[in-house]
């Protein structure tokens, strides 16, 4: 299914029918899929020619996590248009829920609509690459990194186990982080951009 297809159906689509899923954030997310007739699965991008991601305000948006793409990280001839990051961001559907999880308003983001913003994330994608390649090269523990436009970041992520302890972000045998760690649009992408 191509992206506006999606967007076409859930235009039509009564909004009081989403669920509201208060803790499990992709929970809301794998619902509209499911109301707009998408498949679940575990490809890359959501849409043939796109991602959906749907957010509540004022709470940074997961893009995708940072042990599928430590190896393009790590290996400089990957430009962030050949990266996974920046194949989900190519061209996104932005859904918006205010707090109480009603809807909000949602934005198609891509270079034709954006192309500054689009342009400030590669940015910050780039920043967070060399951040990332300085703390493992270093061997140091990775701690959160932001780009410069202040819009994407690589940061923690996830519950702790039934323990209290947390799964450790491991690459090549090194242990990065704690616990795991994803990129992510921070809040100020969503005030500033999708408003």
């Amino acid at each position: 299914m191509l992206l506006e297809e999606g967007k076409s159906s859930f235009d039509a689509l009564d909004k009081s029918l989403i669920p509201n899923y208060g803790v499990n954030k992709g929970g809301r997310g794998q619902s509209i899929e499911k109301l707009i007739g998408l498949p679940l699965g575990s490809k890359l991008r959501d849409f043939d020619d796109g991602e959906a991601k749907s957010f509540k305000e004022d709470q940074p948006i997961k893009i995708t996590a940072l042990l599928h793409c430590i190896p393009e990280l790590l290996d400089r001839s990957i430009s962030y248009s050949e990266s996974k990051v920046g194949k989900k961001l190519k061209n996104v559907w932005f859904i918006k829920f205010n707090k109480d999880n009603e809807f909000v308003c949602d934005h198609i983001f891509n270079k034709d609509n954006f192309r500054q913003a689009c342009y400030d994330v590669s940015t910050d994608y780039n920043d967070c690459a060399e951040g990332f390649r300085r703390y493992y090269n270093n061997k140091e523990e990775l701690h959160t990194i932001n780009g410069r436009n202040g819009y994407l970041q690589i940061r923690s992520y996830g519950n702790p186990r039934k323990d209290g302890t947390y799964k450790p972000l491991i690459y090549n045998g090194q242990q990065i982080y704690h616990r795991s760690m994803a990129f992510y649009l921070r809040n100020q992408f969503a005030r500033e951009i999708l408003v």
